[in-house]
C-alpha cells in the first residue's frame, strides 16, 4: 500500500492519497491535489472514493471539486452529515469563512467497511467533533484531528467535548500493536512514539 501525504488548504490540513491494487482513495481533501491525475496514471490507479475523518471545513473543502471531476463516492460518519452544509458546525464560520459541501455522503459505519477495494476499519473517536473517526487501513491509523505528533486535537469548537476526547484517547492507547500514525495536521508519527512522548495522552488515564 502506498500513501502520499500532501498538506493543502488555508490551514495546511493533511490530505492523503492511498493506493493499492489499481485502486485509490483520498482521505480529508482540503483541496484537489494539483498533480492528482499524474499520480494516478503513474500508479495505474482509479480514484474510487473519498473518506473523511470528520467534516470540519479544512478537511472537506476539496470534496466537491474531486467528486465533480472523478464521480467518486464520499464516506463520512453519519453523525456529521449535517456539518457539510452548515458553516457553524463545520467551523468555517469561526474562521470568518463560509465553506459548504454539496456531496451526498454514504455512511462510514463503525467497524469494518469495504471501500474501493480497501478494508477500512472506522473507530469512532468523538471529542474534537462529535463524528471524529480514526481510520485503520492495514498497519496505518489516519487519526484526523484526534491525535497529532506530540499533541491532540482542540475541543473548543462546535460539538467538541473534553470528556469524549478522554474516552477516545483511551481507545487508542489500548491498542497493543504499533501503528504508523497519519494525523490531520503535522508530521507522521507512530502510536508507540506517542504513547511514550505525548504528554496529552495523559488525558486517557483520567476516568
Amino acid at each position: 500500500m502506498k500513501v502520499i501525504q500532501q498538506p493543502l488548504g488555508p490551514v495546511q490540513a493533511n490530505c492523503y492519497l492511498v493506493m493499492e491494487n489499481h485502486h485509490a482513495l483520498i482521505i480529508d481533501p482540503a483541496d484537489i491535489l494539483p498533480n492528482l491525475d499524474e499520480i494516478l496514471n503513474q500508479n495505474d490507479c482509479t480514484l474510487d472514493a473519498i473518506v473523511l475523518t470528520h467534516a470540519h471545513f479544512d478537511h472537506i473543502s476539496g470534496v466537491d471539486k474531486i467528486v465533480n471531476k472523478f464521480g467518486c463516492d464520499v464516506y463520512l460518519n453519519p453523525n456529521e452529515f449535517d456539518f457539510l452544509l452548515d458553516p457553524d458546525l463545520n467551523s468555517s464560520s469561526a474562521f470568518y469563512m463560509d465553506v459548504t459541501c454539496n456531496a451526498n455522503s454514504k455512511p462510514l459505519i463503525e467497524g469494518k467497511n469495504e471501500i474501493a477495494g480497501f478494508e477500512v476499519e472506522a473507530i469512532y473517536c468523538p471529542g474534537h467533533s462529535i463524528g471524529s473517526t480514526v481510520l485503520k487501513i492495514e498497519d496505518c491509523l489516519f487519526t484526523g484531528d484526534v491525535l497529532f505528533q506530540g499533541s491532540i486535537g482542540r475541543m473548543d469548537l462546535a460539538t467538541g467535548s473534553v470528556s469524549s476526547m478522554k474516552q477516545s484517547l483511551k481507545k487508542l492507547v489500548q491498542f497493543n500493536k504499533d501503528y504508523k500514525v497519519y494525523p490531520g495536521h503535522g508530521p507522521t508519527t507512530s502510536l508507540s512514539q506517542e504513547k511514550k512522548w505525548n504528554e496529552s495522552l495523559k488525558y486517557a488515564e483520567i476516568y
